[in-house]
């Protein structure tokens, strides 16, 4: 396998992992949710998607290369790779610090362990890189799906992806299943574009 398939392979691996973070992700109620068995290994695998979200793209540019579509596919790789880098440290303090907090020994009540998690989520560093972040990946969607549109197969996946990775920031506000959901259609686009996007086998002779 080349790089560009195991770019292409990094990308379905982070619709798997998209998906995987919000079903596993436990929802009780309370500070007592971060203390859960997978409130860690669920947000480490939404750090996995978004870490393996940037090779993916950067084969779909690679694709992409020789065509009308190849400045758009290298905006979306920026735009992916930034961020990238501004959203995982949130998910960090998401994961580590606020399992720390809810841990029974931590000696935190639950009052105050909601001021500290409120304080670690909507600190002004925290949020706005964190917005910034979802914002770049919103603009990763489009790019994509317009490179795509402009110069190669897998239309109908990247078109998935953009719904998804524009609806990322707004899902956060949604109940359980709807995160579920989205999660869903996030995999979707992913798996549907790396497939649309394999180079044709060699030997093949193109009829179209």
């Amino acid at each position: 396998m080349d790089r560009t398939g195991w770019g292409l392979a990094a990308l379905g691996g982070a619709g798997v992992a998209f998906a995987a973070y919000p079903a596993l992700r436990p929802w009780t109620d309370g500070p007592q949710v971060w203390a859960q068995p997978l409130w860690v290994p669920s947000h480490l695998l939404g750090v996995v998607g978004f870490a393996l979200l940037v090779p993916g793209l950067a084969a779909v540019w690679a694709r992409l290369r020789g065509t009308p579509g190849e400045r758009a596919g290298w905006v979306a790789l920026l735009a992916a790779g930034a961020g990238a880098a501004l959203v995982l440290p949130y998910y960090g303090a998401e994961a580590y610090a606020l399992e720390r907090i809810g841990l029974p020994g931590s000696g935190v009540g639950e009052a105050q362990a909601a001021a500290l998690a409120e304080g670690i989520r909507l600190g002004p560093y925290a949020a706005a890189t964190f917005l910034a972040g979802l914002l770049a990946v919103a603009a990763a969607g489009i790019a994509v799906a317009v490179a795509v549109r402009r110069g190669g197969p897998g239309g109908p996946g990247a078109v998935l992806l953009a719904v998804a990775l524009v609806g990322y920031l707004p899902q956060f506000f949604g109940p359980p299943a709807l995160r579920i959901a989205h999660g869903v259609l996030l995999a979707a686009g992913c798996l549907l574009l790396a497939v649309a996007m394999r180079p044709a086998p060699r030997g093949a002779v193109s009829t179209g």
